[in-house]
């Protein structure tokens, strides 16, 4: 990501001047009806530095809505950026070691106390940055009919994929749920213990309660833009993320975190950039295909997530590439934010 200078949001907000929309008032706005920003999109396609921007010019700071960004020692291979130099802090990232397992629900419950004591107390605006769309669904419309992980189910489960495999239990999800089933990996144990988990419970399919908490009541009043680009320009720049990646020293991440003790955790093996890794630092493939793997598991990943914000009606969607500079997309951010924030006020006042 390129250096976001003072003198470009300098230049942004004498442009915003320009073109008739005023910070204060629409920060004044936000605050008062305690709005929450969500700026959402697949990987790779600029939320970071836009989230960057708005966050400068909102005064605010940023919520990292990524399932990875979490851990500790994950930093290269999820793309983590060091935000302090902006005077921005960042939160939801580097609090847990990988050997901890987050769920959706311990996720949100953090996020509602930031949310809470860090922005609303403080009159300050929530961004919400990131690709995890069921995280972002979870913070903003909430988890109430989703029933608790059942701790001797999960363990029952966990011991029945290890004595009979992983595929006896994905094909039994797919008889359960197919809908379901057919959006998640057949080597997502975690996902396939919690909607057998969810069924056994319920006697409910995972997802038709996502249906149900898809309809539900938002816990926040958000506002939702949603950042793409051309597919051949999200390669291009998928391609270029995993180069950097690897001059940045991906490989010698990944040797830490094995040293660490934490090879064996789902947040490794199980992650994208990291699980290739293992394979090529165990001798199972040329550091060539490696790096041709974490390309080709990117773009999936970032094709995974637009299905899945295709769901979401409430997003405003922004295709980044069709604006020549970075001012015109901010501006159009901003007028998204302000005609939806004036439309919920009108709409109150009737």
């Amino acid at each position: 990501m390129d250096i976001i200078k003072n003198s470009l949001i300098k230049s942004i907000k004498n442009e915003l001047r320009n073109n008739d929309i005023c910070l204060d008032k629409l920060i004044r706005k936000l605050t008062d009806f305690k709005k929450v920003i969500v700026i959402c999109g697949p990987t790779c396609a600029g939320k970071s530095r836009i989230g960057i921007i708005l966050a400068r010019l909102l005064e605010t700071d940023i919520i990292s809505v990524d399932s990875m960004q979490v851990y500790r020692g994950m930093d290269i291979g999820t793309d983590k950026y060091d935000l302090s130099d902006y005077g921005i802090k960042q939160y939801m990232t580097d609090i847990f070691n990988p050997d901890h397992d987050l769920s959706i629900m311990e996720f949100k419950g953090i996020c509602d106390e930031i949310i809470k004591n860090n922005f609303f107390l403080e009159n300050k605006i929530p961004l919400i940055v990131g690709g995890s769309g069921l995280y972002i669904r979870g913070i903003i419309s909430g988890m109430d009919h989703m029933p608790d992980e059942n701790k001797d189910i999960r363990k029952r489960l966990k011991e029945d994929i290890k004595n009979h495999g992983m595929e006896k239990y994905y094909s039994k999800l797919k008889k359960i749920d197919p809908n379901y089933a057919n959006k998640i990996s057949g080597n997502d144990q975690r996902r396939i213990i919690r909607a057998l988990e969810v069924y056994e419970i319920t006697g409910n399919t995972f997802s038709s309660l996502q249906n149900i908490w898809k309809n539900h009541k938002s816990d926040y009043r958000a506002i939702s833009v949603g950042i793409t680009l051309d597919r051949k320009k999200l390669y291009d720049n998928i391609d270029e993320r995993v180069d950097g990646m690897f001059e940045n020293g991906l490989v010698e991440e990944v040797k830490e975190l094995i040293d660490n003790g934490y090879e064996k955790y789902r947040s490794v093996l199980h992650a994208v950039g990291y699980k290739e890794v293992l394979k090529y630092l165990k001798g199972e493939e040329t550091l060539e295909k490696c790096v041709s793997d974490i390309k080709r598991n990117t773009r999936r990943l970032a094709k995974k997530q637009m299905t899945w914000f295709n769901t979401e009606t409430k997003i405003n969607w922004i295709r980044a590439d069709n604006y020549d500079n970075i001012f015109k997309l901010i501006r159009d951010i901003l007028k998204i934010i302000q005609k939806q924030i004036n439309n919920d006020i009108k709409n109150e006042k009737n």
